[in-house]
C-alpha cells in the first residue's frame, strides 16, 4: 500500500527493542534509491497492533512514544535503514510504498526476528550470483568458478583455481551488474586450461572437502610460477595426480603428526612428496 489521504496522518515509528540504524548503512542505502529508486517495499504495522501485542514505540530519534498516541503511528518492521534514507533524501511519501506483514498471527517480535535477526549476510561465494544473473554469453571459466561454488569452494579457493591468484573480490563481482561484463579475471583462460586438468584428475582422488580448501592448488600454483618449462610442468602434475594411490591421497589428506610441525605444513610436505 502507499501512503494515501486515508492514512498519511500517519507518521513512522520504530519498535523499541528493536536494532538501531547504522548512518554508513543508511548512506549507502540512500545512493542505491537515488539510482534505482525504491526497490521493496517498507514493512509496517499498525502502532496500536504492536501495543496490543506488549510492545512499545520509539520515535526515529529513540525517544519513547506514548502508549496511549500510538495509533498515530506505522511501526517499522523491515526497512529501517531504506525509510531512513528516503526521509533523508527529501522524497514525496506519497511515492513511497509500505506493505504489512503476510503472517498477521505471529507476534511483532517473531515478525522482527525472522525479518531482521534472521537474515543472513551474502558471503563470499554469494556474490557469484551478481554475474550469474546478468551473464548473457557463455564464459567457460565462468562456468568453471560456479562448478567450484556449488562443490561449496570459498571465493578464495575458486579464485585460485580460476586465475591463478586471489584476484577475484566481492565488490567486482557486484560491480559488473551495472557494467555488464564479466570481471577481467574471467576473460584471460590461459590458467583455466591448465588448472581444470589438473581438478578433474584430483577429483578422481581427492573428495570435495578437500579440494574445496586452499592446499592443492596453492602447491600447484607455486610450482608452477617456478617451473622451468610450465607446459611440461602442466602435462605432468595432471599425470601425477591421476596415478595418486589411495594410500598416498590418505597420507596427504590425513598426515602423521609430527612435532613443531602444523598440520598445514605437513599436508604441503606430503603434496611436495607425492606430486613433486
Amino acid at each position: 500500500m502507499n501512503i494515501t489521504i486515508e492514512n498519511e496522518a500517519r507518521q513512522f515509528a520504530f519498535v523499541k527493542g528493536n536494532r538501531s540504524t547504522n548512518a554508513k548503512t543508511v548512506k549507502v542505502k540512500e545512493n542505491s534509491i537515488k539510482e534505482y529508486g525504491q526497490l521493496s517495499p517498507i514493512t509496517v504495522v499498525k502502532g496500536e497492533d504492536v501495543f496490543l501485542m506488549d510492545g512499545h514505540l520509539v520515535d526515529l530519534d529513540g525517544n519513547d512514544i506514548p502508549d496511549d498516541q500510538t495509533e498515530n503511528y506505522y511501526a517499522v518492521l523491515d526497512g529501517q535503514h531504506r525509510l531512513r534514507a528516503y526521509l533523508n533524501l527529501g522524497l514525496n511519501l506519497d511515492d513511497l510504498v509500505i506493505c504489512e506483514p503476510l503472517n498477521v498471527e505471529m507476534s511483532i517480535a517473531a515478525l522482527i526476528a525472522e525479518m531482521n535477526i534472521c537474515t543472513k549476510t551474502w558471503a563470499g561465494t554469494d556474490y557469484m550470483a551478481a554475474p550469474a544473473m546478468m551473464l548473457a554469453n557463455k564464459n567457460e571459466v565462468f562456468e568453471f568458478a560456479m562448478h567450484l561454488h556449488s562443490k561449496g569452494c570459498p571465493l578464495a579457493t575458486i579464485s585460485l583455481w580460476c586465475t591463478g591468484a586471489n584476484s577475484l573480490k566481492p565488490k567486482d563481482l557486484v560491480a559488473c551488474v551495472k557494467s555488464k561484463e564479466l570481471p577481467k579475471a574471467f576473460v584471460e583462460a590461459g590458467w583455466y586450461e591448465r588448472s581444470v586438468k589438473w581438478y578433474e584428475a584430483a577429483q578422481g582422488k581427492f573428495p570435495d572437502t578437500f579440494l574445496a580448501k586452499k592446499y592443492l592448488i596453492t602447491h600447484l600454483s607455486k610450482k608452477f610460477s617456478n617451473a622451468a618449462d610450465p607446459v611440461h610442468f602442466s602435462r605432468q602434475m595432471e599425470e601425477n595426480l591421476k596415478n595418486l594411490t589411495d594410500e598416498q591421497v590418505r597420507e596427504i589428506m590425513k598426515p602423521r603428526k609430527e612435532e613443531g610441525l602444523t598440520r598445514e605444513q605437513a599436508i604441503y610436505d606430503m603434496l611436495e612428496k607425492y606430486l613433486g
